[in-house]
């Protein structure tokens, strides 16, 4: 179950036939992205922690390979949260107004999914979708997208609002698949949507949803728990009280797939739509 950060340059494209190199070191241009993790001193010892909402956290059983070495020799001492993108690039969080930091790519061993005791981040669906085994925030599970309202114009891109509802980070990339998927499965008018660092798609979706789609949520939570997965089934718990108290429904986190089921890629930003001072997830407001 081993994660090994590799301190190597990663790509990120400007256009069909043009890409911008970033080394380990260098200012992230699409900004701080994906999803989440921690990276906490508790009693002279390092943590890689994973949360869902505040406070939450759950201790990974050991640290990613080069991970504490790699920041050392980069940043010098830290203590502060990064995030890992589908693609593996490794972001850390920008610290004293500066900028954020890509580090290098997380690549994964053989049941990576279950670093974090009672969680899967890789767990496979069966069926059309299934309860997500990992955090349920949408500040913590992933890199967060939208399938765009039809009249937009933007289809089959993804987008993201920023600042003004007006204005939109959109993907270089386009995805037809998923966004097809997303229309006549789920929302004829669009759906937001996060893509994790295992490239897994989660959105989500009330329980009603989840009935028409054969899923007892409780029943759910009780087979998380008696599987091992204990944190999954707090934090599912948790997400269907906190969201049935502020809506009168419950809503959770919903695996959708992963990009290999749809369009084989992940989104990648348009660079020249990203705002002069660059995205940070971290800004973005809670969701139920």
């Amino acid at each position: 179950m081993s994660w090994t950060l590799e301190p190597v340059a990663t790509e990120l494209p400007l256009d069909e036939n043009n890409s911008i190199t970033i080394h380990p070191g260098d200012d992230y241009p699409p900004g701080y992205t994906g999803s989440k993790f921690t990276i906490r001193r508790i009693q002279n010892k390092y943590q890689l922690s994973v949360k869902s909402y505040t406070g939450n956290y759950v201790d990974a059983k050991t640290l990613p390979k080069n991970l504490l070495s790699t920041i050392i020799r980069l940043k010098g001492n830290y203590s502060g949260s990064l995030r890992i993108r589908w693609n593996g690039d490794t972001i850390l969080a920008p610290q004293n107004s500066g900028a954020e930091m890509y580090i290098g790519k997380m690549t994964y061993g053989d049941d990576a999914g279950k670093l974090f005791p009672g969680l899967d981040l890789d767990k496979e669906k069966h069926g059309r979708m299934a309860v997500y085994t990992g955090p349920q925030s949408g500040l913590d599970v992933g890199e967060k997208w939208s399938v765009p309202a039809f009249k937009s114009g933007d289809r089959p891109k993804l987008i993201r609002r920023i600042l003004r509802p007006k204005d939109r980070i959109k993907t270089i990339t386009e995805h037809f698949k998923l966004t097809d998927f997303i229309v006549k499965q789920l929302n004829p008018g669009g759906k937001r949507l996060y893509v994790t660092n295992f490239g897994h798609i989660v959105t989500p979706v009330h329980n009603v949803e989840l009935r028409a789609n054969h899923i007892d949520l409780l029943q759910t939570i009780e087979n998380f728990n008696s599987d091992g997965l204990y944190n999954a089934s707090r934090f599912t718990y948790q997400k269907a009280e906190r969201s049935f108290k502020e809506s009168g429904t419950p809503w959770v986190m919903a695996l959708i797939g992963h990009i290999d089921d749809f369009d084989g890629f992940g989104p990648q930003f348009d660079l020249s739509t990203i705002p002069d001072n660059r995205l940070n997830e971290d800004d973005d407001l809670e969701d139920m």
